[in-house]
C-alpha cells in the first residue's frame, strides 16, 4: 500500500471550501427567537402594539415612546434543554443548563416641560441595552445500528466523484477524504479505491455539544405625538458567538470485518461576527382600548468568520493510525431576510390587557457572501429549500394589584419547504409580576419544543436522525423608575 502525504498549500485560503458555510449557516443566524424582560417573554413576546417593555425596542422600536418615565432593568435567566434522537430504531437523549442575562437595558425621557399641553410632541425617548435573541446552547447524542452505509461509504463515493487518480492519489479534502487517506480507512486495491464496511452494519454515536448566543445591542430613539401616535427607530447591533464539538464514532460491533474495528471523527467550530440591522416602527391608539402597531426590519447584514479544525482516529487489526487537519478560517457575510410586523393590542383600563402579532420572514432572501468563494450553489438551496415563514403571537395581562398574572403563547412556521425538514415551533409560557411606583419584580417561564430531521452524511446512503428538541426557562427581570 503506497502513503502520499497531501501537501496542502493556501491551508488557510482557497482550501477552505471544503468545509463551505451552506444554507444550514445562514438559517442558524437568521431565525429570530426574540428575548428579553420576563414580562416579554411570559406573553409570548406580543408587545408589538402594546410598548412599555424594553424588548419590544427589538420587535417594535415605537415600543419606547409609551414610556413616560426613565427606567432600568436587568433579566437573568436559567435555561436547561433537552434533546431526543432516534436512528435506526435506537433512541437516545441528553440534557444541557445554562445561565445567562437574557436583557440589560436603560430608557430615558424627554417629556415636554408643559404638562398641559393636549396635541403636538409631548416627548422623546432614548434606550440603549441589549436583548439576547437565540440560545445555542445543546447537548445531544444520536447512536443507532445502520445496516445501509458507513461513513466511508459516503468518502469513497466523494473520491470518486471528485475523479481522483488510484495510481496517483493527490486532491483529497484536507478536513475529510485525506484523513481517512492518512489513517487507512481508505485505500487501493488492484487499481481502485476501496473502503471497508462500504454496506453498513456498523454502530454508529454522535456526541455533539453547541453554545453560544446572538446578543443584540440595541440604540433606539422615539416619540409621542399627541399622545396618540407613536414612532421609533432602533439602531441593531447583533454579535454572534457559535461554538461546535462533536464526536463520531462507528464500531464493528459484530465482528464483520476481518481489519476493521472502530474510527473516530472529530471536529470543532467556533464562528464569531457582528452586524448591523435598522428597525422602524408605529404604534396608533385608535381609541383608550385599542393599538394598532407596525414595524420593518431590514436584512441583518452579517461579517462572520469560522474556525474549524478535524481529526480522524482508526483502530484496524494491525495497527493504530491518527490524523489531524490544518487550522480551517473563512470570513464570510450573510444577509438574513427583511421582517414585516403587524399587531393589535387591547387595553382594559387598569384591569389587563390583550396582545396579538403577526411577523413575516421570506427565508429564500438569505444570502451568503465571500471575497474567496461564490456561494452560487448554497444561495440556490437557499431559494430551492426555503419558503417564506409565519410567526404568530399572541399574550396577556391580568391585574390584579400588586399582582399581575400573565400568559401567552407563539407559533413558527416551518422555514423549509414540505418534505425538506420540518421546524414548526410551538411555545408556551407563563409568569406573575409585581409592580410598585419605584420598582417591579416580574418571574417568566416559557416551554418550547420543535423537530428536525438530521442527516449524518448523504441522505441517498443512510436514513435520518429524528432530533426533538424541548427548552425550558426561568426569567427573572428587576426594574427600577427614577
Amino acid at each position: 500500500m503506497q502513503r502520499l502525504y497531501l501537501i496542502i498549500l493556501l491551508s488557510l485560503g482557497i482550501s477552505m471550501v471544503t468545509h463551505a458555510q451552506n444554507e444550514t449557516d445562514a438559517l442558524r443566524y437568521s431565525l429570530l427567537t426574540p428575548g428579553g424582560t420576563a414580562r416579554f417573554i411570559s406573553t409570548g413576546g406580543a408587545f408589538g402594539a402594546l410598548g412599555g417593555d424594553f424588548s419590544t425596542l427589538s420587535i417594535n422600536p415605537a415600543g419606547i415612546a409609551i414610556y413616560r418615565g426613565n427606567e432600568f432593568t436587568i433579566t437573568p435567566s436559567l435555561n436547561f434543554s433537552k434533546v431526543e434522537s432516534t436512528f435506526y430504531g435506537t433512541f437516545a437523549d441528553d440534557i444541557k443548563y445554562d445561565f445567562n442575562v437574557g436583557n440589560i437595558g436603560l430608557v430615558l425621557v424627554f417629556n415636554d416641560p408643559n404638562q398641559l399641553k393636549e396635541s403636538g410632541w409631548m416627548g422623546f425617548q432614548f434606550g440603549l441595552g441589549m436583548n439576547r435573541h437565540l440560545n445555542f446552547n445543546n447537548r445531544k447524542i444520536y447512536e443507532g445500528f445502520n445496516t445501509e452505509s458507513s461513513l466511508m461509504t459516503d468518502y469513497l463515493y466523494r473520491v470518486l466523484d471528485a475523479g481522483i487518480n488510484p495510481a496517483n492519489p493527490t486532491g483529497f479534502e484536507p478536513f475529510s477524504t485525506n484523513l481517512a487517506w492518512e489513517t487507512l480507512l481508505l485505500d487501493t486495491l488492484g487499481g481502485q479505491f476501496i473502503v471497508d464496511m462500504e454496506d453498513g452494519n456498523v454502530f454508529q454515536r454522535r456526541e455533539t455539544n453547541t453554545s453560544g448566543s446572538v446578543r443584540e445591542l440595541v440604540l433606539t430613539v422615539g416619540g409621542n405625538y399627541s399622545n396618540r401616535l407613536y414612532l421609533g427607530a432602533t439602531f441593531g447591533f447583533p454579535t454572534v458567538r457559535f461554538e461546535e464539538e462533536y464526536t463520531y464514532t462507528e464500531e464493528d460491533t459484530t465482528d464483520e470485518n476481518a481489519f476493521f474495528n472502530s474510527l473516530e471523527y472529530r471536529e470543532t467550530l467556533s464562528t464569531s461576527g457582528s452586524g448591523f440591522n435598522f428597525k422602524f416602527g408605529m404604534i396608533y391608539r385608535a381609541t383608550d382600548m385599542i393599538r394598532i402597531g407596525a414595524a420593518v426590519h431590514t436584512p441583518t447584514f452579517y461579517s462572520l468568520e469560522d474556525r474549524w479544525r478535524t481529526n480522524m482516529k482508526s483502530n484496524l487489526s494491525f495497527g493504530n493510525f491518527e490524523e489531524s487537519s490544518p487550522r480551517g478560517r473563512h470570513q464570510y457575510e450573510l444577509n438574513s431576510p427583511l421582517r414585516l410586523l403587524g399587531s393589535l393590542g387591547l387595553v382594559f383600563g387598569t384591569s389587563g390587557l390583550l396582545s396579538f402579532d403577526y411577523e413575516y420572514a421570506d427565508f429564500t432572501q438569505m444570502r451568503l457572501r465571500s471575497s474567496v468563494a461564490s456561494f452560487s450553489q448554497e444561495n440556490n438551496i437557499i431559494r430551492n429549500n426555503f419558503q417564506a415563514q409565519h410567526i404568530f403571537r399572541v399574550g396577556g395581562e391580568i391585574r390584579l394589584d400588586p399582582i399581575i398574572l400573565r400568559a401567552g403563547y407563539s407559533y413558527h412556521s416551518n422555514p423549509y419547504k414540505a418534505g425538506v425538514n420540518e421546524m414548526e415551533r410551538n411555545t408556551i409560557s407563563a409568569g406573575i409580576g409585581i409592580r410598585d411606583r419605584n420598582y417591579f419584580v416580574d418571574f417568566g417561564y416559557f416551554f418550547t419544543q420543535y423537530s428536525e430531521d438530521f442527516y449524518p452524511y448523504a441522505a441517498n446512503l443512510t436514513q435520518p436522525v429524528n432530533y426533538d428538541y424541548s427548552r425550558n426557562g426561568f426569567l427573572m427581570t428587576i426594574g427600577f423608575r427614577f
